[in-house]
């Protein structure tokens, strides 16, 4: 969604903003903020508490079916509700989310273009606050039931993550491309990792594509521009993509790419390796590659 169609929207009840920025960002130069400055009538959703399955040993790990219910139910996201996600980075976190929401069954969400950055660009009016959230209302909407709102139940679709073990399969099987989106040094082994324990080097036959690649500036690249982008590093037989990083929050900005590129794959064609990079790199028993250079 453009901010312009954002600012459009501003007073619709049903329309829910939410800003999703994270504090740590790796992979880009940081836009650093003085101040809180957030979009008018934003709520703030920590993706690294409350969408994060706190009873892993990962980094970033996909929640919990009960977490993101909890988050659902938190926020009084309805059937009806239209929720705008939002980064104070232009694109970085707010992917992230999406997928996270997508693949629990809500599909009327959508990434807010340039995000933050883009929306002070354009000159629209910032807010210094978030909204607050009367959590008695909530839970006493729930208790009513569906007469009054019609909270959702989010139903998890497994066909969009990847585990390792089927990472390591298709090493041999080739039923699916992978794309690290990791910094060209990164992937070739020539830089250490950012993450102690983690070796060095990239998933052997994986295809780097760094994020920045899918992005112009602050907002995504045209679909045309990306379709272009990625019919020429994929091979002309791929009919699923894998996408990988650090830690598995900038694989869902290239996923996202892909997605809105109008590429001839479908929402389940694309899927997230969460694990990525961290659990890849962290396990001397997986094979890993280097640059030759």
């Amino acid at each position: 969604m453009s901010v312009s169609s954002l600012y459009e929207k501003c007073n619709d009840d049903a329309v829910m903003i939410i800003d999703v920025s994270m504090d740590k960002v790796i992979g880009k130069e940081p836009i650093i903020y003085d101040v809180l400055v957030t979009i008018p009538n934003s709520h703030f959703l920590d993706i690294n508490v409350d969408l994060v399955d706190t009873d892993s040993a990962g980094v970033h790990s996909f929640p919990s079916q009960s977490q993101v219910n909890k988050v659902i139910n938190k926020l009084g996201i309805s059937d009806h509700s239209t929720l705008v996600l939002y980064d104070n980075q232009g694109i970085y976190s707010s992917p992230r989310a999406w997928w996270i929401f997508h693949t629990f069954g809500l599909s009327n969400v959508f990434i807010l273009d340039g995000g933050l950055p883009e929306w002070i660009k354009q000159g629209y009016p910032t807010s210094s606050e978030y909204l607050t959230i009367d959590t008695k209302n909530v839970e006493s909407l729930v208790n009513v039931g569906s007469d009054v709102i019609s909270f959702m139940d989010s139903c998890f679709d497994a066909r969009q993550l990847v585990s390792k073990q089927e990472v390591l399969i298709n090493l041999t099987d080739k039923k699916f491309s992978v794309i690290d989106v990791r910094a060209t040094a990164r992937f070739n082994g020539l830089v250490d990792e950012p993450r102690q324990g983690v070796r060095s080097g990239h998933i052997p036959d994986s295809i780097n594509l760094p994020f920045a690649n899918v992005l112009n500036g602050n907002t995504y690249k045209r679909p045309a521009e990306l379709r272009h982008l990625f019919s020429s590093i994929l091979p002309e037989d791929s009919k699923r993509v894998v996408f990988s990083c650090g830690s598995g929050i900038t694989a869902c900005i290239g996923l996202v790419a892909l997605i809105s590129s109008g590429t001839d794959t479908r929402l389940y064609d694309a899927a997230l390796y969460d694990g990525s990079w961290s659990e890849w790199g962290s396990d001397a028993s997986l094979p890993i590659a280097k640059s030759k250079i």
